[in-house]
């Protein structure tokens, strides 16, 4: 989760913050908030189809589709029983609020990356474990927060970006190993860890150290990929795929049960996530054929127009 704010912000141009506040903050409810709407009325229709269904049954008896509403309403992962998942969507809308607002009074990237990270570690040192958890993320948007700023500060261009892809590669393949080292050692230490729950495991600051040695893995890594047309499909379809994965597992898990399978392995989750990949295809185009505006996108028929 932490890479996922921080692709976000190493992809907000810096034109969009010149724009108005106001306006703003309804491009972040139209890219944002259109497809949570969106995504909790098809989610809460598989929950409605299928509920009653095996042990969902047992799981789902007592709740209602007002107790659904009221978890839309909350916007927290462990309310959004229908999609745990969705919980994205506010939280980022509230985080890049947050970095925009910010933004406008300090015009600097570097500083509100510092920022972010003394509230946030002021916050995790005094108030760890969180017992009570705010709408919409509030309480771990501070967190999310200084993932976003950090990406605003490697984005493309920048002086971070520029010194690590000037060096040479035998510089840069010693440091990657290092790096993944000292992910594999912090990320075995700390356990399952989980932002949307606000658990980030026995040591805050080793969170923070893996995640950040994670991402500077994984962005080495990607940038010796090739733009395949796989790849490139699966940057367009982020924000389909990310909201409709669990559905479609759910949906592959409950349909291997009925076949008789009950335990699944390493081997089992992987093809389930493939399966919700492929199964994303053709939703992501009756989507965009269909409901692109509630996703924040061109009408399709209206571009094909144009």
């Amino acid at each position: 989760m932490p890479l996922f704010f921080f692709i976000s912000g190493y992809l907000l141009k810096t034109e969009r913050l010149e724009q108005g506040l106001a306006s703003q903050a309804r491009e972040l409810a139209r890219s944002l908030l259109r497809p949570y709407v969106l995504f909790f009325v098809i989610s809460l229709g598989y929950w409605v189809a299928t509920r009653n269904i095996g042990t969902r049954a047992g799981k789902f008896g007592d709740l209602t589709v007002l107790d659904a509403l009221f978890s839309m309403v909350t916007g927290l992962s462990a309310d959004l029983f229908v999609n745990m998942a969705l919980w994205f969507f506010p939280c980022m809308f509230v985080t890049q609020l947050l970095y925009r607002m910010a933004w406008k009074l300090v015009r600097s990237d570097g500083w509100l990356a510092l920022g972010s990270g003394v509230i946030a570690a002021v916050l995790m040192a005094t108030t760890l474990p969180w017992s009570t958890r705010l709408p919409w993320g509030l309480d771990i948007a501070w967190v999310a927060l200084v993932f976003f700023s950090a990406g605003r500060c490697a984005r493309p261009g920048s002086a971070l970006v520029q010194c690590a892809v000037t060096r040479p590669g035998w510089v840069r393949l010693p440091i990657l190993l290092a790096v993944l080292l000292v992910w594999l050692g912090c990320a075995s230490s700390q356990g399952r860890v989980d932002l949307a729950l606000a658990n980030f495991g026995p040591s805050w600051p080793i969170y923070f150290v893996a995640a950040f040695s994670g991402i500077a893995v994984l962005f080495t890594v990607a940038s010796r990929l090739r733009a395949t047309l796989i790849v490139q499909w699966l940057a367009h379809n982020t924000l389909i795929i990310f909201p409709l994965h669990a559905l479609f597992i759910n949906l592959g898990s409950g349909l291997a049960k009925m076949l008789g399978a009950g335990h699944y392995g390493q081997l089992a989750s992987l093809l389930f996530a493939l399966w919700a990949i492929v199964c994303t295809v053709p939703a992501a185009f009756l989507l965009k054929r269909y409901f692109a505006p509630l996703l924040g996108m061109p009408a399709t028929r209206q571009r094909a127009a144009a």
